[in-house]
């Protein structure tokens, strides 16, 4: 009877432990997921846009630095950017000399765009860039290109990538698999890189993960 007493005593006490132990991973666990959380919400708060439009459905946050024009409350559609095997973060770059039609929004863009010293064209702090078909998104049209790493490069859009030079998605240059072309100088840039520009910017050099396009254009103010 002792015998068999000791036994219960022991195997309730071994419950009783193993209950303990769960109970207590269980709260680790749900404490290191609220941080977690708390700490990803922080990261959101405290980042930071250069030039970037507030507003739209999800209530972006508000610009430290709004554009000259002060724009405020933009409606935008933020574009996830489909997968492509190919893909692996590289953003190649197109020469403006390339854009030679005079009556073109191109060449209009390009005349009050000027060069920075990596040879990189922009109007505004906004970089020139060229994409596709699948963003909706005419010349003119003030976009972000958000990277994995949270870095958002903002830009306008400068060229427009034609249909049969990308995959079905028109997303993707069929050339380089690249979502992006920077507009630029290829006088300037040359000794900079070889067909990639992710490399000439700290905090460049990570996929594009989502294109913000604003409803606000150039040629419309």
């Amino acid at each position: 009877m002792f015998k068999k007493t000791m036994k219960f005593v022991a195997a309730t006490a071994i419950l009783g432990i193993c209950v303990f132990t769960l109970s207590y991973i269980y709260v680790l666990r749900t404490t290191i997921n609220t941080l977690e959380t708390d700490a990803s919400m922080e990261k959101m708060r405290s980042r930071k846009y250069t030039d970037i439009i507030v507003g739209g459905s999800d209530n972006r946050l508000e610009s430290d630095v709004l554009t000259k024009d002060e724009l405020y409350n933009v409606n935008y559609t933020v574009y996830d950017l489909p997968k492509y095997a190919p893909y692996y973060g590289q953003k190649a770059y197109e020469n403006y000399s390339a854009i030679t039609s005079r009556p073109s929004k191109q060449y209009k863009l390009q005349e009050v765009a000027y060069t920075d010293e990596y040879g990189f064209r922009l109007y505004q702090d906004r970089y020139l860039i060229a994409v596709g078909t699948y963003f909706n998104a005419p010349v003119g049209t003030y976009i972000d290109v958000e990277l994995a790493n949270g870095v958002i490069i903002p830009c306008i859009v400068g060229d427009i990538k034609s249909d049969r030079d990308t995959e079905d998605n028109n997303v993707y240059s069929l050339s380089c698999a690249c979502a992006t072309e920077f507009i630029v100088d290829g006088r300037i840039i040359d000794p900079y890189t070889r067909g990639d520009v992710s490399y000439i910017i700290e905090g460049w050099d990570s996929e594009v993960v989502h294109i913000i396009v604003y409803e606000h254009n150039y040629f419309d103010t």
